[in-house]
């Protein structure tokens, strides 16, 4: 299944990370990740089915958790920490909550909020919205935003992938109604929650996450907002690096104590 992974990096024998991307975005959205990880770790970042080169796939919520199982599968042991944002990263603790052997870790940004119940009304009238706008709209709108805001090295390899518009009915209806947060509580490995400030509707749950998952500790990065990688690129992968590094050494010490 090496079609499902847009970019990868890193030695082969190295502890391993996938990396999986939000809504509309591809695996290339990763990319200043990929290169800034991959000195140290197996970095593997994903193209969810409708998104980047997988475009002319329909999405389904079944291959979506299969994506993210088996790039975690193809790392060493089997498993690796997986980083989801947004909509990869509600995906993310579904695919933990289903094989927790697969996932040693979850950093979950930007998707601390509740997608059932009265709290889901705004992404259902943004999805509403944005299934009406035509996609080429929706196309320039981003190209322009994200050349606005970022550095080209940044967000030119997202703008090359393309976007998957034509799959947010139904990616955002396989997350869309469930409570994430109850598996997350189901999952028994270290969670972190990073988050950017500016980032509030997507932190509305924040303590229901965190009260729900004991084992979960909140990250939150300044001056960011829900795309906090590309905001502050440094402070993201540092965070994410440090959180890494601590997984594998707990993971190599009580390995040597067996």
């Amino acid at each position: 299944m090496a079609d499902i992974v847009a970019l990868a990096a890193g030695p082969e024998d190295a502890s391993g990370i996938v990396l999986v991307h939000g809504t509309r975005m591809a695996g290339a959205y990763w990319h200043g990740q990929v290169a800034a990880l991959s000195d140290h770790f197996r970095v593997l970042a994903v193209d969810l089915p409708g998104h980047g080169a997988r475009r002319g796939e329909p999405f389904t919520h079944r291959a979506a958790i299969e994506t993210i199982l088996a790039a975690a599968g193809q790392c060493r042991g089997g498993a690796a920490v997986v980083l989801g944002h947004s909509l990869g990263g509600f995906l993310a603790m579904d695919a933990a909550a289903e094989h927790p052997e697969r996932v040693r870790a979850l950093v979950l940004n930007g998707c601390s909020a509740r997608a059932c119940g009265p709290a889901s009304w705004p992404y259902r009238v943004a999805l509403r919205l944005l299934s009406r706008t035509p996609e080429a709209l929706l196309t320039r709108w981003n190209d322009a935003l994200l050349r606005r805001r970022y550095a080209p090295e940044l967000v030119e390899p997202q703008i090359a992938a393309g976007y998957g518009f034509a799959a947010l009915p139904a990616a955002w209806g396989a997350v869309l109604g469930k409570d994430h947060a109850a598996a997350l509580e189901a999952y028994t490995g270290p969670v972190l929650i990073l988050n950017g400030a500016r980032d509030p509707l997507f932190r509305l749950g924040e303590r229901h996450f965190l009260r729900l998952c004991p084992r979960a500790r909140l990250s939150v990065i300044a001056g960011a907002t829900h795309l906090a990688s590309l905001d502050r690129p440094k402070a993201f992968t540092a965070t994410v690096r440090a959180f890494a590094e601590e997984i594998y050494r707990g993971t190599a010490a009580a390995a040597a104590t067996c």
